[in-house]
């Protein structure tokens, strides 16, 4: 299983890879969207590390465009720092986002932890109300109507439904759903959370902000 790069700046994507693969992935680059949704399409891959700007167009298409047809983890490395265009790459089904320039280390910490929201489980079967999903996999049915889930939507979703009618807080959303034992500083979880609702829109299942406490879900009746 492959940690595809997609990175036009040679220097640093030849950088990545080595020291990718001297962490002990199996890690290869490649320099345009093109490329990179060629690849993906092949299948093979354990994770993608993708910069926005690349030459061909933008990443958060190349994003949408995988997202169509696979929840492999992606993690977007980039210079964009600006908060609308987090929110964007999120929405389109990033797992992550990491900023130039950033420390080696922080993006293997942050890659392991995308991977662990990834790693299957022993499946359960979860209902509330209309909704009913399977532990891991990234279809939801909300009755009739399927809807896929990126894999830390589909782990945010397990672990509110998972403790019906309980607050979580946002520090055990970070750590029991995104895998994180930090606080990255972000609104990650608002925007995940958002995500979701619109997701799940017509479910009889509310996701309820508390203020100063968390999130807790509910079933409508």
């Amino acid at each position: 299983m492959i940690v595809l790069v997609v990175e036009d700046e040679v220097r640093l994507a030849t950088s990545l890879v080595k020291g990718l693969n001297e962490d002990g992935f199996t890690a290869v680059a490649v320099g345009t969207g093109e490329q990179a949704l060629a690849r993906a399409s092949a299948g093979g891959l354990r994770a993608i590390v993708l910069d926005l700007g690349l030459p061909d167009g933008d990443g958060q298409t190349v994003i949408a465009e995988i997202r169509r047809s696979s929840d492999v983890p992606i993690l977007v490395l980039t210079a964009r720092d600006a908060i609308d265009q987090r929110v964007r790459a999120l929405d389109s089904g990033a797992d992550d986002y990491l900023v130039k320039p950033f420390a080696f280390e922080e993006l293997l910490a942050r890659l392991r932890a995308t991977l662990r929201r990834a790693e299957p489980t022993t499946p359960r079967r979860l209902r509330v109300g209309d909704l009913e999903l399977v532990t891991g996999e990234p279809l939801v049915k909300v009755g009739a109507r399927s809807v896929m889930l990126s894999p830390r939507e589909r782990a945010l979703v397990e672990l509110l439904v998972g403790r019906l009618g309980e607050v979580v807080s946002r520090r055990e959303i970070l750590r029991d759903a995104f895998g994180y034992d930090f606080d990255p500083g972000t609104n990650l979880v608002e925007v995940h959370v958002a995500h979701v609702r619109r997701k799940l829109a017509g479910a009889r299942l509310q996701i309820e902000t508390l203020r100063g406490y968390g999130y807790r879900a509910r079933e409508v009746t």
